[in-house]
C-alpha cells in the first residue's frame, strides 16, 4: 500500500522534482517506508512506498520495464500477481523483482490498454508509455484505492490524495458549489466531482488516458450474471469455496497480517478461514460504557477459533480525536464512523502492518436489512403506497406503533433514483431548499438524480434486490465506506484488505435468487453468507441484532465538539448557504442523529483548514 502521484506538463526536470517531492511529503503517512521519483521530458512520477510485497529495494517504484520506456506508479496489491508473471515468463517477459506491481508493466507490453481486466486486487495505478506520450490512470473494480486528477494550466496532475495534488501548486484551489450541495445532501462528495471545481475522481472500474492534449475514459469491468447453483444448499458450499478462496488470495504477504475481529457476521467468517491457512493475530477495540463495545462477543469468536486475541480499550475522548481523525480526510467528509476507525487503526497497526477487514459484506449480500428489504417488498408487493395508507388506520400503526413498515412501504412505492435519494440523504429537501436557495437546490437535486440514473443504467441486473445492491457496490461504498477505510487506515501507514470485495464474489451474489439474500418480512439480511458462517462460529453469535459502528453523535455535539465551530469563520460559508439557515439547523430540535449539523461542522472546520475563499 502507498500512495501516488505525478505530472505532465512543459516542465524542466528539476521543477518536476521539486513538485513531485512536495507532493510526496504531502501524503507521506500512506507510504513511511520509503519514496521514489522519476522525472524525464515533462513527466514526472513520484511515490511513497508502504513495502508489504519484495521488501527489497528491488520492489522500490516508480519502476520501468527493461528498455525504460515504460514507467508505473502503483497504489494497492495484486493478489494473482504470481499467476500472472509465471503466464507472462512463458510469453518471454523477464523481471527483475519480485514485486506485485511489475506485472502490469509487462501486462502493458502485452495487452496494451486492455491489461487492467486481467487484475485481481485492489489498486490505483499510473503508467507512463514514453513512446506513445500518454498517462493511463486506472482504479480497481470498486474503489478501494482513490486517485484524483486535473488538467490545468497546461498540466495533467494526479494523485492518491487530494492534499497531495494540490501541493503540486499546479491546480486552482476553488471549491464546487454542486459538490458541496451533494455533500449536504449525502454526506460524502459524489464521484466523480471532488471539493475542487476542477478536480476529479478517477471513478470505479475506470481507465482515464491523457495523450497531452485530451482525457479519454471507459469502464474496463461490470459485473454480469454467472451461473450458480439451482439448490440452496449447493450454492451455500459454492460460496463457501469462493469466499475461502479469495481469503487465501489476501494472505499473500512478505509481512505478518492480522485481522479485525468485530465479532460481526463478516469479520468472524474471514478471522475463521484465515486461521486455516496460518496462525492469526485478532484485534478488537474496546469502547468501555459505549454502544460500540463488542469486545466481549469478539473474545467469545477468538476463543472458539484459536486466534491469538488482541482487547484493545481505547478511551475516545471525541474532540482530540475529531481533529486527529479530520485532518487526514482531504475533503469534507461527514460519515462519523470515521473517528472510531481511525481509533481502530491506530490500535491495529501496533500489532501488524496489514489487516483483514470483513467491510463490503453488506453491500455484496444485503445486509443493510431496512433497505434491501425495502426493495425486496417492491418486487413482492403490489401497490405498496396504497397498502401503507390503509395499514395506518388499522391498530397497531393506527398509534402510531410499528411505524417502519409503512414507511418501508411508502419507500417502497419511488422510483429508483428518488429513493437512492431518501435513503441515503443526511438533510431533508426542505433543508436543501432553505439552506442552497430555489436554484442551487433545483441543480443539485437534479444533479443527485443523475448519479443514481447513470449507475442504473451501468447495471445488468433486472431485480429491485440485485439493482439496490448494485447501487451501493457503484456509489456510496466507495465514496463513503471504502473512503473512510483507506483514509483512517492509512493515517497510521496501515494496509487494510477487503477479502468479500473479491469480484467474482460479487458477481456470484448478484446472480443469487433474492431470496437467498434478504426477505421482504422482518428478519436478518445475509442469509446465504449466515449459513456459510454458522458452523465456524460459537452457538448464539448469528443470533445478535447487527450492531453498526456507531456514535453517540448528539451526545459527543453536545459535549465538545459544538466548539469546534465556535472556531469556524462562518463567513467563509456565505457564498455557498444561507447563514439563516445554517443558524437555524443548529437550533432545531431533532431526536435523530444530528448527521446534518455534523456535516456543517466537518464542512466548516475543513474549510477552515484549508481556507478557501471564493
Amino acid at each position: 500500500m502507498c500512495g501516488i502521484a505525478g505530472i505532465v506538463g512543459k516542465h524542466d526536470e528539476s521543477v518536476l522534482r521539486q513538485r513531485i517531492t512536495r507532493m510526496n511529503n504531502a501524503m507521506r503517512h500512506r507510504g513511511p517506508d520509503g519514496e521514489g521519483c522519476f522525472a524525464q521530458d515533462g513527466v514526472g512520477l513520484g511515490h511513497v512506498r508502504l513495502s508489504i510485497i519484495d521488501l527489497s529495494d528491488a520492489g522500490k517504484q516508480p519502476m520501468s520495464n527493461e528498455d525504460a520506456s515504460l514507467w508505473i506508479s502503483v497504489n494497492g496489491e495484486i493478489y494473482n500477481f504470481q499467476e500472472l508473471r509465471s503466464d507472462l515468463k512463458k510469453r518471454g517477459h523477464t523481471f527483475r523483482s519480485g514485486s506485485d506491481s511489475e506485472v502490469i508493466v509487462h501486462l502493458y507490453e502485452e495487452y496494451g490498454e486492455a491489461f487492467p481486466q486481467y487484475l485481481d486486487g485492489m489498486f490505483a495505478i499510473a503508467l507512463w508509455d514514453s513512446k506513445a506520450k500518454k498517462l493511463m490512470l486506472v482504479r480497481d473494480r470498486f474503489g478501494m484505492k482513490p486517485l484524483y486528477y486535473t488538467h490545468q494550466k497546461d498540466s495533467f496532475v494526479f494523485a492518491s490524495e487530494l492534499t497531495a495534488l494540490m501541493a503540486s501548486g499546479l491546480a486552482e484551489e476553488t471549491y464546487d458549489d454542486l459538490a458541496i450541495y451533494g455533500y449536504m445532501a449525502l454526506g460524502y462528495t459524489p464521484a466523480p466531482k471532488s471539493i475542487y471545481k476542477h478536480v476529479m475522481k478517477v471513478m470505479p472500474a475506470e481507465c482515464v488516458v491523457f495523450d497531452g492534449k485530451s482525457i479519454r475514459n471507459w469502464r474496463y469491468w461490470y459485473p454480469e450474471r454467472v451461473d450458480v447453483p439451482h439448490r440452496y444448499g449447493d450454492a451455500v458450499e459454492a460460496l463457501q469455496g469462493l469466499v475461502e478462496e479469495s481469503v487465501s488470495k489476501h494472505l499473500v504477504s512478505d509481512v505478518p497480517i492480522a485481522s479485525f475481529l468485530s465479532g460481526g457476521v463478516d469479520s468472524s467468517l474471514i478471522s475463521a478461514l484465515a486461521i486455516q491457512h496460518q496462525p492469526l493475530n485478532t484485534v478488537c477495540a474496546a469502547f468501555p460504557g459505549s454502544d460500540v463495545d463488542e469486545s466481549s462477543v469478539a473474545l467469545d469468536v477468538a476463543k472458539h477459533i484459536g486466534s491469538h486475541h488482541h482487547t484493545i480499550a481505547l478511551n475516545m475522548e471525541h474532540k482530540s480525536l475529531y481533529k486527529q481523525a479530520t485532518t487526514f480526510l482531504d475533503e469534507p467528509f461527514a460519515d462519523s464512523s470515521a473517528m472510531p476507525t481511525y481509533a481502530v487503526c491506530e490500535a491495529g497497526r501496533k500489532i501488524a502492518k496489514v489487516m483483514l477487514s470483513g467491510d463490503g459484506g453488506d453491500e455484496v449480500f444485503a445486509g443493510y436489512t431496512g433497505r434491501y428489504r425495502v426493495a425486496a417488498l417492491k418486487s413482492s408487493v403490489p401497490k405498496p403506497a396504497w397498502i401503507a395508507s390503509m395499514l395506518r388506520q388499522l391498530q397497531p400503526w393506527r398509534s402510531g406503533q410499528r411505524r417502519s413498515l409503512p414507511e418501508m412501504l411508502d419507500m417502497a412505492s419511488l422510483d429508483e433514483a428518488e429513493r437512492y435519494i431518501c435513503e441515503r440523504q443526511i438533510t431533508t429537501a426542505e433543508q436543501r431548499l432553505s439552506l442552497f436557495g430555489k436554484q442551487q437546490f433545483e441543480q443539485g437535486e437534479a444533479w443527485l438524480q443523475e448519479i443514481a440514473k447513470h449507475a442504473l443504467r451501468l447495471c445488468q441486473f433486472t431485480h429491485p434486490v440485485h439493482r439496490a445492491l448494485w447501487m451501493d457496490l457503484s456509489t456510496s461504498l466507495s465514496d463513503d465506506m471504502l473512503t473512510k477505510v483507506d483514509r483512517m487506515s492509512m493515517a497510521h501507514g496501515l494496509e487494510v484488505r477487503i477479502p468479500l470485495l473479491d469480484h467474482h464474489l460479487v458477481a456470484f451474489a448478484l446472480s443469487l435468487p433474492s431470496k437467498w439474500l434478504v426477505s421482504a418480512r422482518a428478519i436478518e439480511g445475509k442469509r446465504i453468507l449466515r449459513d456459510v458462517t454458522a458452523p465456524l462460529l460459537p452457538d448464539g453469535i448469528l443470533q445478535r441484532p447487527k450492531q453498526g459502528f456507531v456514535v453517540p453523535l448528539n451526545h459527543w455535539l453536545e459535549k465538545g465538539l459544538k466548539d469546534v465551530w465556535k472556531e469556524v469563520d462562518i463567513s467563509l460559508f456565505e457564498h455557498v448557504m444561507h447563514s439563516e439557515a445554517l443558524a437555524e439547523t443548529w437550533h432545531k430540535p431533532s431526536q435523530y442523529p444530528r448527521q446534518d449539523i455534523y456535516a456543517m461542522l466537518t464542512l466548516g472546520h475543513w474549510m477552515q483548514q484549508h481556507r478557501i475563499e471564493n
